[in-house]
């Protein structure tokens, strides 16, 4: 099981490190990994870096593209999508300032859906992955 994390970053960041994307990615890991006593130092650094996400809007538009699907549930700010044709077992959660992806596959099916949103960076840090999405091919994904 993979667990992604999605960050809206700021534009003027994403311009100097786009074709750098392991400072960004080493950034972020320093503040997943950040100790509680230096909470106020990472919450600065994540104000400079991360933006927050119109999630209401993401709320909205990821309902309505999946709500004919049988194997499709969503529950406040989950999505989730179990299909056993693609053995897709994946899980988006929605928060104010990153989206966390749970997934047992390679490309699922959401990250198509957040492609059209802009400056999103997408990190696994237990698997130290990362990639601007974007960038990221999703030609071989089926709905």
């Amino acid at each position: 099981m993979r667990h992604f994390y999605i960050f809206k970053i700021n534009p003027s960041v994403e311009k100097v490190f786009k074709n750098h994307p392991y400072e960004v990615f080493r950034t972020l890991e320093c503040l997943y990994y950040r100790q509680e006593d230096d909470i106020y130092l990472g919450d600065c650094l994540v104000r400079q870096l991360i933006f927050p996400l119109a999630m209401k809007d993401l709320d909205i538009k990821l309902f309505k593209k999946f709500k004919n699907n049988y194997f499709y549930m969503k529950y406040k700010n989950v999505h989730s999508l179990h299909d056993f044709y693609r053995k897709e077992s994946t899980t988006l959660y929605l928060h104010k300032t990153f989206l966390k992806l749970d997934t047992n596959v390679i490309k699922p099916c959401f990250l198509k859906e957040l492609q059209e949103y802009a400056h999103l960076f997408v990190c696994d840090f237990e698997s130290k992955d990362y990639f601007w999405l974007d960038t990221f091919k999703l030609s071989a994904v089926f709905i």
